[in-house]
């Protein structure tokens, strides 16, 4: 997908402005915060995620149980 030069500062204006005034209340804002941080990074990159910044969103907290793993190690 292409994007013009202007398009792309829109958007990365329009999600830098979003994050300044968010605040993170529970899991779900700081999922948000997280994914409109990628957004931006993806922006400014020419829809590329360097690899130094994907260690960032590995941290992220996900929804539900984790997941339990038989003593034995096999699953």
């Amino acid at each position: 997908m292409f994007l013009s030069e202007t398009s792309i500062e829109v958007l990365s204006d329009l999600i830098a402005n979003r994050l300044a005034i968010m605040s993170i209340g529970d899991q779900d804002d700081l999922r948000e915060k997280m994914a409109l941080k990628r957004a931006l990074i993806e922006l400014q990159n020419n829809g590329q995620i360097p690899l130094q910044s994907s260690s960032e969103f590995r941290d992220i907290p996900r929804r539900g149980r984790r997941r339990k793993i038989a003593a034995s190690g096999t699953l």
